[in-house]
């Protein structure tokens, strides 16, 4: 039986996939500590909420600077971005604190909308302005694999908070330095 060589790789693949692994892990690493987390504890935390506005919040700036990320959507990414900084200075100064804010209905419901539609579009803004050829038709399916990638890296840290005495024991949270979670593993 004669050797076949492997199939030859389409110029596109080759041409993304360093850009596309940083992508892919700079955003799983971002979602899967939100997502485990709102798992293991049943909250967002107050460092994860800080790391959205912070990204939102820079990011807005730059969107609202380089004309490179302007669109038909510009005033709605615009909006979105604002919106995780807007809740944070609305919580402190309304509520006196995100945590009381959080014990809010109407904050908590707020915030659960700003994370699924500002998260989203600060990560889309994100990859625009790192790798701008994602943003071209042609890329659509490459773009929508990271999309699905980071949900499915979401969806895994959520469920393994979520059920962590299946992995985890209370000494490993008191070793990082963390609360233990109601029903750890002794």
């Amino acid at each position: 039986m004669a050797d076949h060589p492997p199939p030859a790789r389409p110029a596109e693949s080759r041409a993304y996939g360093g850009p596309l692994a940083l992508a892919a892990v700079t955003l799983g690493l971002l979602t899967w500590p939100i997502a485990f987390n709102l798992g293991a504890y049943g909250e967002i935390f107050y460092t994860n909420v800080f790391q959205v506005v912070v990204a939102s919040t820079i990011l807005l700036v730059v969107a609202v600077v380089d004309d490179s990320t302007s669109s038909r959507w510009n005033w709605s990414v615009r909006v979105a971005l604002a919106a995780p900084m807007v809740w944070l200075l609305a919580a402190g100064y309304l509520v006196g604190s995100t945590s009381e804010a959080l014990d809010r209905p109407g904050f908590a419901v707020s915030l659960v909308v700003i994370l699924c539609c500002s998260v989203p579009l600060t990560l889309r803004l994100l990859v625009k302005l790192s790798m701008p050829e994602l943003s071209q038709a042609g890329s659509r399916r490459i773009l929508l694999s990271i999309v699905t990638l980071v949900a499915v890296v979401g969806a895994i840290g959520y469920l393994v908070g979520r059920e962590h005495p299946r992995f985890m024991t209370c000494a490993d949270f008191s070793v990082a330095g963390a609360a233990e979670p109601e029903g750890c593993a002794r």
